[in-house]
């Protein structure tokens, strides 16, 4: 399969040199994925992005919406799948994490299954164009409850190869961190294993998007797009990222309130204290301290919190 075949059955095409728009239906379920796709006039890689996983991610979100605007067709090499938002249901629901049909986490049920819930067929629907793409990038952002520096993930999961060609590429984002992963059901992680390469990128706060947040997310993704070569011009490189080896999350093990003791890019030890939840009269029900040394990537800022809710992320050094 390639974008063009599976594409087609979604009555979306494009000529060499053109850019053509539609929507990917999600068989099954009422979803219609919006979709752009650019199409270069010479040969080149195949370039999936994904933007609104997560529906109430706005900055990846808008980024999507107007890189599917921006890019020149004239400009590339190969050609370049944008789907803004993937997540429709979870968008207009304005829901963090989870989707409304079935509940649940759109990024912890890749690969997904054909004949499985909405979630998990929305990640079917993706993967098929993973499969087919040369290299995936991923956009989020700070969720509603989520407070965040830029970071990068990439997946370790398709050998070192592969690794290496998704770490170089994540490193042309310029965000400040890029940490390694081994987990399995996410989407970076299902293309990895697929053989594809990518990245997941993470850039926002607490469902707010601006402008600001916006033109950084597309100049940095441009920037990924000419270090793979699939638009002209030199890429710009950094040399304040740092490398993480992975990420540590912390979850909830009580409902209630939840009160951080440590703050956003916080360089804790460990056992260190990060915070506690409380019950509605205000008596400590669990403490959380680090598990290793490293630094707070995320922190989640609500005072509602539910049992397996993420609490805090550790990347580790």
């Amino acid at each position: 399969m390639n974008f063009d075949s599976i594409l087609n059955t979604h009555g979306i095409s494009a000529s060499p040199g053109g850019k053509s728009r539609g929507h990917i239906s999600v068989e099954g379920t009422p979803v219609k994925m919006p979709v752009t796709y650019i199409k270069g006039e010479r040969p080149g890689k195949d370039i999936l992005i994904t933007g609104g996983v997560h529906g109430s991610e706005y900055p990846c979100i808008e980024t999507a919406i107007q890189l599917a605007r921006r890019i020149d067709p004239q400009d590339v090499e190969g050609s370049i799948i944008i789907i803004h938002p993937v997540n429709v249901p979870a968008f207009l629901a304005r829901l963090q994490y989870y989707g409304p049909f079935d509940g649940k986490n759109l990024n912890r049920v890749f690969p997904g299954k054909a004949m499985g819930t909405v979630s998990e067929r929305i990640a079917y629907a993706v993967h098929q164009l993973q499969q087919a793409a040369d290299f995936f990038i991923d956009l989020h952002g700070g969720d509603i409850h989520e407070s965040l520096v830029p970071f990068v993930i990439y997946s370790n999961l398709g050998g070192e190869k592969l690794a290496v060609e998704s770490r170089k590429a994540s490193v042309a984002l310029g965000f400040p961190y890029v940490v390694g992963s081994v987990s399995d059901n996410g989407s970076i992680g299902a293309a990895a294993i697929a053989g594809t390469p990518g990245f997941l990128a993470e850039l926002g706060q607490c469902g707010r998007w601006s402008e600001e947040e916006v033109a950084k997310y597309c100049s940095a993704t441009l920037n990924v797009l000419k270090s793979l070569g699939v638009l002209p011009g030199q890429p710009e490189t950094s040399s304040r990222t740092k490398f993480l080896s992975k990420m540590l999350v912390i979850t909830a093990s009580d409902e209630g309130c939840w009160y951080p003791a440590r703050k956003l890019e916080d360089i804790v030890k460990k056992g260190d204290k990060l915070g506690e939840i409380r019950d509605f009269f205000g008596n400590t029900l669990s403490e959380y301290h680090a598990e290793d040394n490293g630094t707070l990537l995320y922190v989640v800022t609500s005072l509602a919190i539910t049992k397996g809710d993420p609490l805090m992320a550790i990347g580790v050094d």
